[in-house]
């Protein structure tokens, strides 16, 4: 990955950088946009996939062929609190205090806005079109019905959720480098069958709760420590 070109941000950065790509011009009243990416990664048309466990060593250590072969700028993004639950917050909404909501704020700004997520995380979405799914199968399935009739995506990757509930001792590597493997091919299955000019950013996070470590030697180890959430970019 040392040929990607890597900027440092906050993950409340993330909503005002994600208008920017999109030609929006961001509100005062959030924190500005990471500085940097280039502009030709801005695009009428955008795919935010967030994918649960997801951070810099899963991405160095499981070598997800799409995703590290056509990364074109990987964000490194610090927040005091990685797991999904705050992330989405801080997406959605920037600054606590600024009375702003990310997907309202592209939908008045002339944007289609779909969001596939869980149902819960769907609660209080309003103004937008929104698909509740139960799984990452259907989370696929119902992307690409949307993929290119939308101007702005949403979809959420959760399937790590189950793997650490099913195994309360520590979950086999095997058992998520075929989760990364599968999540990394749709993702380039999406990405070819996205229109020309699409933007794909995907959102690694420390996953909905802190489950138990699966263990790393050497480097690893002490990378894990470290590992910040990532939002990798991908223009088709």
């Amino acid at each position: 990955m040392s040929d990607i070109s890597a900027f440092q941000g906050r993950m409340n950065q993330v909503p005002a950088t994600l208008l920017n790509l999109l030609g929006i011009q961001p509100p005062s009243r959030i924190p500005p946009k990471i500085e940097g990416i280039p502009n030709i990664l801005r695009s009428n048309h955008l795919i935010f996939a967030i994918f649960d466990n997801f951070g810099l060593l899963e991405c160095t250590y499981y070598q997800p062929k799409f995703l590290i072969g056509k990364s074109e700028a990987i964000l490194m993004l610090e927040t005091e609190n990685p797991y999904t639950p705050h992330v989405l917050k801080e997406i959605i909404h920037g600054n606590p205090d600024a009375d702003f909501n990310l997907l309202t704020f592209m939908a008045e700004h002339g944007r289609k806005v779909t969001m596939i997520a869980r149902p819960e995380d769907l609660e209080g979405v309003k103004g937008v079109e929104t698909r509740p799914s139960d799984s990452d199968n259907r989370t696929y399935i119902e992307t690409v019905k949307i993929l290119n009739r939308t101007d702005f995506l949403w979809i959420h990757f959760i399937d790590f959720e189950t793997l650490y509930k099913q195994y309360s001792f520590r979950p086999p590597k095997e058992i998520t480098q075929k989760l990364i493997s599968r999540t990394d091919k749709w993702l380039k299955v999406l990405h070819k069958q996205a229109t020309p000019g699409t933007l794909l950013a995907v959102l690694g996070t420390h996953g909905r709760e802190q489950a138990p470590e699966i263990e790393y030697e050497g480097k690893y180890a002490d990378w894990k420590r470290a590992s910040l959430p990532i939002c990798i970019l991908i223009k088709k």
